[in-house]
């Protein structure tokens, strides 16, 4: 059997309980008005006897089926469709008793139709109500026929028939939504569900430790890795529990309403044996804010920033070797060639070996630049000044080919020297791969929303889509004579003052953005 079909099944028993519970209220509530007001009201009732017979065998019927229904579980289907034939009968032979049908039988005629058509399929719902509409109807011409009835009400009994089969339509459709609303209900629990296992299955293996805590410091998530790092008994892996009865020096540390997100600090317990580095986070979350507490044995991060060290100063130390080797090289050949030459080849060694010499030097000043790690001093730069000066004082040789456009009031919160010597690399870098039919680069300071972009455009052929994802390297150069580092040590400036420097794709040449917080004066 389908879970859809057991859920289908065990609300159709519960409906099927409140049901019977109702028609043995409704059947004992008729029952004692009568027996309450037939003294005064005994005109009303045609035939009286079978009024009271009709209803006392309609309480003592609907009692046994209830109690028949919940003892008798497994044969729902079977028992839901007799509840509808009694009631039917019931009300007809109350409906024979008053001569015709009244406001309040017909009311529980309809009552009693609907629900059918809800609880029952389509064919077994339409066969009662098929039966209500000839109970109605063809009891007064019965009745007529043994003049123990007559055909005045013939007109409200065609309208309660007809009722009877707009309400049976009106129950199908009804039902056809819940199946629908159902089925999406029961798919979208499986979704659900299956997200639930996954991400469970996540939190369970990552090595990271996961945390989360309400506005009362409760735990509200943890992961096996938190509870390991904390000492927590995996009890409170998934359960909402006090943080200060689970980890108490924890609790006692954290000044809860004056975490700010982002904050780091450095954490140990005596309920547990690990250094923690704890980050936190604020989570958004409707109607509730939370907090989101990322554990790490400190331990094994300091081992994996030693191994990336490590690994980035071999890399480093190959790339050096790799752009030392090529200028020693000709350096040791043309110190060969150097003493069994003419004086005009031995000026033009003489020559080499000098440029080579240079480019050496170079690369060990550029590589001293980049693992110097100088501290970074920001101030607040005032660009429209800065940027003549600087191309004053630094680009004076190339100041022609320079055409620069800044609007005035535009401050950022930069390294001076840094800022420097970035728009120096972008510039020259920029003169350098220049289209020679254009006589000048462009220097653009403009805002955008609450930042500023500096942008250094040529209009030379732009770099390579193969070479995009090698660009801010170190040691990556398309030029023979590069050292492959301005562009690294430049992108390395930016980040190091919470600014970006990327490629922005042009249609013609290329363009580097420095992008950066404006500070507001």
């Amino acid at each position: 059997m389908t879970q859809p079909t057991q859920t289908f099944e065990f609300n159709q028993y519960h409906l099927g309980i409140w049901y019977s519970t109702y028609r043995l209220i409704i059947a004992t509530s008729l029952l004692l008005i009568f027996l309450l007001t037939y003294q005064r009201l005994n005109t009303d009732y045609h035939y009286p006897q079978l009024y009271l017979y009709a209803l006392i065998g309609y309480v003592s019927i609907s009692c046994i089926q209830l109690i028949t229904l919940k003892s008798i579980r497994l044969k729902i289907t079977q028992q839901l469709p007799l509840l509808f034939v009694v009631d039917v009968i019931a009300l007809s032979l109350l409906t024979l008793a008053v001569d015709g049908p009244n406001l309040q039988l017909s009311l529980l005629f309809v009552i009693t139709i609907f629900a059918a058509s809800l609880l029952l399929n389509a064919k077994k719902a339409l066969i009662i109500t098929l039966i209500a509409v000839i109970s109605v109807i063809y009891q007064l011409f019965i009745g007529s026929i043994f003049d123990f009835s007559s055909l005045n009400n013939i007109g409200n009994s065609a309208v309660l028939a007809f009722l009877f089969l707009v309400v049976y339509g009106s129950g199908q459709i009804a039902v056809k939504r819940f199946q629908i609303l159902e089925n999406l209900n029961f798919s979208q629990s499986l979704e659900l569900n299956r997200l639930q296992n996954l991400n469970r299955y996540i939190l369970e293996q990552i090595e990271l430790g996961y945390l989360v805590l309400d506005e009362n410091c409760h735990i509200v998530l943890s992961n096996p890795a938190a509870c390991l790092l904390l000492g927590i008994p995996p009890l409170y892996a998934y359960d909402k529990y006090p943080l200060y009865k689970a980890q108490p020096d924890l609790f006692e540390l954290l000044k809860f309403d004056q975490l700010q997100d982002g904050e780091k600090f450095q954490f140990e317990s005596q309920l547990s044996h690990y250094h923690m580095h704890i980050e936190v986070q604020k989570l958004m979350v409707p109607q509730q804010t939370l907090t989101l507490l990322v554990l790490q044995d400190a331990t094994k991060l300091n081992q994996r920033v030693q191994q990336l060290k490590l690994a980035a100063l071999g890399q480093l130390s190959a790339s050096i070797a790799h752009e030392i080797r090529n200028p020693l090289a000709a350096i040791v050949q043309a110190n060969e060639l150097l003493s069994d030459s003419d004086p005009h080849q031995q000026a033009t060694l003489s020559r080499m070996i000098s440029k080579q010499t240079q480019r050496i030097d170079r690369i060990i000043q550029d590589t001293l630049n980049m693992v110097r790690n100088k501290e970074t001093h920001p101030s607040t730069i005032e660009l429209k000044q800065f940027i003549p000066l600087l191309i004053q004082e630094d680009l004076a040789d190339i100041a022609t080919q320079i055409k620069y456009t800044v609007h005035s009031n535009i401050f950022v919160h930069f390294d001076e020297a840094q800022l420097r010597q970035v728009l120096i690399n972008l510039i020259r870098n920029a003169i350098r791969h220049n289209s020679p039919e254009h006589s000048h680069i462009e220097l653009n300071v403009n805002l955008h929303e609450a930042n500023v972009r500096i942008d250094v455009r040529d209009f030379g052929a732009g770099v390579a889509s193969k070479d995009l994802a090698n660009l801010f390297q170190p040691f990556f150069s398309t030029e023979i004579t590069g050292t492959g580092l301005g562009l690294y040590l430049s992108h390395s400036f930016c980040e190091a003052n919470q600014a970006k420097l990327n490629y922005v794709k042009q249609e013609q040449g290329a363009c580097f953005r420095i992008e950066c917080l404006r500070v507001a004066l």
